[in-house]
């Protein structure tokens, strides 16, 4: 497999970001997992940007190498190669285009790698059984090892197992063509946001339910929290993606419920900290508040300069299907009324 980056060609491009991307194109050889973490040692490419993949499939430990690399730096996925478009002028900012390709066998699970993961129309997506090139008898404990470690990684990327009952139902021989409404039911198509995935946690005599996810604007959590000393507490770690300045100066802070049908004004008391790529918001909130929260359809954090700005910083609601039970849970054991 060939690995190709490409950066900010001209002054604004640089100035702007966004312009990074890695093509990843070619049949999947062994150790081109090592070698791809040979090149971005060597390119140093950005976290957030997109890997396209125009692979046949090859190799498959090399494959879940690729993968986990890909996860590892928070890149996306998406599916044929993007390229200067020397066809057409531009001085400031060139243009780009997206030429379709097919991921297939293998390279589906270079795919799964991706924080989101796109399908883009026109290119395809294929899957069959997984197999040795050569078998032998002496591949057959290599095998059950191997079919254990792809089951493991799928689930680890967030891939419902259906996608590996898709892919032993079509012989190694053939290719099953899957579209884009069985990818996305399966969990193998994202889009620009991941559902949050929710959780309970206990540390330091504080309880959290903790919902997060990602998305092109970031990884984010937000969690409903009680403290014997404090009582109910609201929590969010934003990634600030070089707004950190922003996020703890702007005056407005809002707990944003249901949508933005609730807005919660914390502006006052809540405390803004910057650990690494994310800033945290912390704030006590009140037991109505927390009932809120606990009872939501959705809940986020909006951080604007003004109550008249029309853009916000922070997180979109996010959407507490799947954590119901646990938010309510724990408002329930802790309230007081």
């Amino acid at each position: 497999m060939e690995f190709h980056c490409t950066e900010p060609q001209t002054d604004l491009e640089q100035l702007l970001g966004g312009y990074f991307c890695i093509n990843a194109i070619g049949r999947i050889e062994p150790n081109d997992d090592a070698r791809f973490r040979e090149f971005l040692i060597r390119s140093a490419p950005p976290p957030r940007l997109t890997v396209y993949i125009d692979s046949v499939g090859g190799d498959v430990e090399a494959a879940i190498g690729i993968g986990r690399l890909i996860r590892d730096h928070w890149f996306s996925t998406s599916v044929g190669s993007y390229v200067l478009d020397h066809d057409q002028d531009a001085s400031h900012v060139l243009p780009r285009k997206l030429i379709n390709g097919t991921c297939a066998s293998a390279a589906t699970l270079v795919f799964l790698g991706g924080r989101l993961r796109y399908l883009p129309a026109g290119s395809t997506f294929g899957v069959h059984q997984f197999s040795f090139r050569d078998p032998s008898p002496d591949d057959v404990a290599r095998s059950q090892m191997l079919s254990a470690r792809i089951a493991s990684y799928v689930h680890d990327m967030g891939v419902l197992t259906g996608f590996l009952e898709l892919s032993s139902a079509t012989s190694s021989t053939e290719i099953n063509e899957v579209d884009e409404g069985e990818l996305r039911a399966l969990k193998v198509i994202t889009g620009g946001v991941t559902e949050a995935e929710w959780t309970v946690k206990a540390h330091n005599h504080i309880i959290r339910v903790m919902g997060e996810c990602d998305s092109l604007y970031g990884h984010h959590k937000v969690m409903l929290c009680y403290a014997k000393e404090a009582g109910f507490l609201f929590h969010a770690v934003i990634e600030s993606q070089g707004r950190e300045v922003e996020l703890t100066n702007f005056g407005l802070v809002e707990i944003v419920v249901n949508g933005e049908d609730i807005r919660i004004d914390v502006s006052r008391r809540c405390e803004r900290h910057v650990y690494g790529n994310y800033t945290n918001v912390f704030t006590q909130i009140t037991e109505d508040e927390a009932r809120t929260i606990a009872f939501s359809e959705s809940f986020g954090v909006q951080i604007r300069f003004s109550d008249q700005a029309p853009m916000f910083l922070g997180i979109s609601a996010i959407s507490t299907e799947g954590g119901k039970e646990q938010l309510q849970t724990v408002f329930n054991m802790f309230c007081t009324t």
